[in-house]
This record gives structure tokens, sequence and C-alpha cells, in this order.
């Protein structure tokens, strides 16, 4: 039997962050809790690597800015992250696009996001390869950008060896009892007694917390992205096209990730390429994006990845009210890499302080479902 004061379960971004910032705050016995062979195998090894602060609710707009400020540190202390600040560029053609563009604008503006209104002809000097015609608004944030998330992990991973964490691999958990006042974790290891278990398990977050008997609104929904081939250019910003829900930016080796998901896509844990994925891609790319309409498209350079998804679009953060001493922090859709700070941040004072007072987790409560009090994300891509 191995005894901590904190058990995390899954080493993804979520769970790697979450144990660097116990350890941060003086926790010593934390012990993270990996199925796979390696660290950061799933949603992690797949993301599109984005980060922006630029959303249309409170909690993600400050998750944001929050996570934004560790991966600058992040990146000039260790130069793993190939964080690249390029800005994310979004624009539309719509009048109704545009009301909620300038709702967005003016929320993140208050909160402190130092996000920039732009007209059509602003729009073009940023991403002259867009397709005017119809161009309403846009706007642009310049911290936004993306990074590598294989670098993220080997930067979380590098800290939490100085600060002795221990991470066991082939570790996967298939049993978890109340004992008195702790918890006995059953896993391909061995025993684990922890006082504490944090629910990071991503796609598979429902699965842990159904060991205890909650149910947790978090689902899996597949998400493809597609590199289309060209040569070697300036980066650019991320480029959203909020009318189609398709977004592209360079790659820094040359060519194009570009990615779109389906609003319709069902629940499911298939992790290859869906096949009507890229014939939905081509009816939109036109539309603002005609320069990459030619391009090859080699499904081979495609891939998908698991957004772990629940109803409102937010992460769950919070301390089970039903099973005391066993936190969730799951179901950040495609925003968990560039979450991941503050979602550490969140949890380490969850546990040792009880309250998490650097941000307010009221619109993440677990309980928010079965109240029926919740507050939509839109900005989803």
């Amino acid at each position: 039997m191995t005894a901590v004061d904190v058990a995390v379960v899954g080493a993804g971004v979520i769970g790697l962050s979450a144990a660097r910032a116990l350890a941060e705050r003086g926790v010593r016995g934390v012990l993270v809790l990996e199925r796979e062979a390696a660290v950061g195998q799933g949603s992690s090894a797949r993301a599109n690597g984005g980060v922006r602060a630029q959303f249309t609710t409170e909690p993600n707009i400050l998750f944001s800015l929050r996570s934004i400020e560790e991966f600058e540190r992040l990146e000039r202390e260790t130069g793993l992250l190939g964080l690249h600040q390029t800005g994310y560029l979004l624009f539309t053609g719509t009048d109704e696009g545009e009301q909620g563009l300038r709702r967005a604008f003016e929320l993140q503006r208050r909160l402190g996001v130092v996000t920039e209104w732009l007209e059509p002809e602003e729009v073009l000097e940023r991403a002259p390869f867009i397709r005017a015609h119809g161009l309403r608004a846009g706007t642009f944030h310049a911290r936004d950008g993306f990074l590598d998330p294989h670098g993220l992990v080997r930067a979380y991973v590098g800290e939490l060896r100085r600060l002795e964490v221990e991470i066991w691999v082939g570790a996967q958990v298939t049993r978890i009892e109340r004992v008195d006042r702790c918890f006995r974790l059953t896993t391909a290891r061995g025993l684990v007694e922890a006082e504490w278990v944090v629910d990071a398990a991503g796609a598979d977050a429902a699965e842990i917390a159904g060991m205890v008997g909650i149910e947790v609104s978090v689902r899996p929904v597949r998400r493809n992205l597609a590199f289309v081939q060209d040569e070697p250019g300036p980066l650019t910003p991320m480029c959203v096209d909020l009318d189609t829900g398709v977004l592209v930016r360079r790659e820094v080796s040359g060519g194009w990730v570009v990615a779109y998901s389906d609003p319709g896509d069902p629940p499911g844990r298939d992790t290859t390429l869906d096949p009507t994925f890229l014939p939905k891609l081509a009816e939109r790319i036109g539309n603002r994006f005609p320069h990459l309409e030619a391009k090859p498209i080699d499904p081979r350079q495609c891939w998908a990845g698991l957004y772990p998804e629940t109803p409102d679009h937010h992460a769950v953060i919070g301390e089970a009210p039903e099973v005391p001493g066993f936190v969730l922090c799951v179901g950040f859709g495609g925003h968990g890499v560039m979450h991941s700070p503050a979602a550490g941040i969140a949890v380490a004072e969850l546990v040792v302080d009880g309250r998490c007072s650097s941000f307010d987790l009221h619109p993440l409560r677990p309980s928010r479902f079965e109240e029926g009090d919740l507050v939509t994300e839109v900005a989803v891509f």
C-alpha cells in the first residue's frame, strides 16, 4: 500500500498542472496515476495548441488571462513550449455575428483583455489572404497564439521532477473505495491510499467519477484537424471564420493547420479521422480562405482527438458534494491545454485552503447541471 496525501488521476496537461500546483503549495505527498505507458498521451497529444483569451464568458476569460501569464513565464524559463503569440483573429460577415463579437469584445475589455476591434480593412491588413466580400468586423488579441502541447507536457514534467512529485505510468485505476476518511485506489501498479483524489482523467473523467458513485456531465466528442500542404511563409494569426467555424493558422515548418468542429457530432471515443470531415471542410473553407481551396490535403496527415465536453462548454471544477475529498477537474472541451495553469491553481487552493480565492468557481461547480443554472460559452471552435 502506497500512502499519499493527494492522488491525481490522469497525466495529461490538467493532471500534471494540478500536481505541480499542489506541490508548489507545499503538499509533499502527491502521486500522479496514468493508465498509458507515457504522460500526455490522451487529448493533450492531439491538441491544436491554441491559446486565447477571446471567450464569451467571465470564467473562461479569467482562466485564459492567468494561464497566458504562466505560459509566458514557462517559455522564458524553459524554452520548451514553442509559444508563438501571433494572436487570434476572429471575424464575421453577418449582422448576428457582429453583434455577438461586439458583446464578447466589450466583456473581454472590461475584464482586462486588450482586445482590438477591427474594421474590415484592418482585418485584411493582418490576414490579406482572407476573402473580403461581405466582411463586417473582426477582433484581435496580440497575446493569443499557439504552443506545442508536447513541449508544455515536457515543461510540466520537468517541474514535477524538481518538486519531487512521482508519476506512475501504466497505472490504470480500476477501482476507488472510501475507507474511513481516505480513498483506496486499485491500480495496475498496486494499491494507493489517499486523503484526496483529483479526477483529471479527461475523456475518462466520467468513468473515474462513477467509481465513487458520482455522475458528471462530461462526454468525449471526436474533433478533427487537417494539415494543408503549402510553401513555408511567415506565421499568421489563428484566423477564425465565425460564420462557418473554420479556423486556420500557418504551421512553423510550412503549410497550414485547419480545423472545423461540427456541433452535431455525437459523443464517442473513436479517434480515427471522421470520413465526413474533409467533405464538410471543403464545403466551408472557401468562405474566407479561398487560397486553401485548391491546396492538397493528405488524409494521412490529418488526425482526430477527443474533446471532453459538457453541456455548457465549461469545465467542472470543485469538490464533489456527495463525496468529500474527491475533486473534479474535468470537462475542458478543447480548452484543456490553454486553461491548464489556471486549473492547477484552482485545484491546489481547493485542497490546501478549502476554497479557491484566485477564481470564482461558482459557475463551474459540479452541481450546476442538476440545478439547471448554466451559463453557456459560445466561442467553441
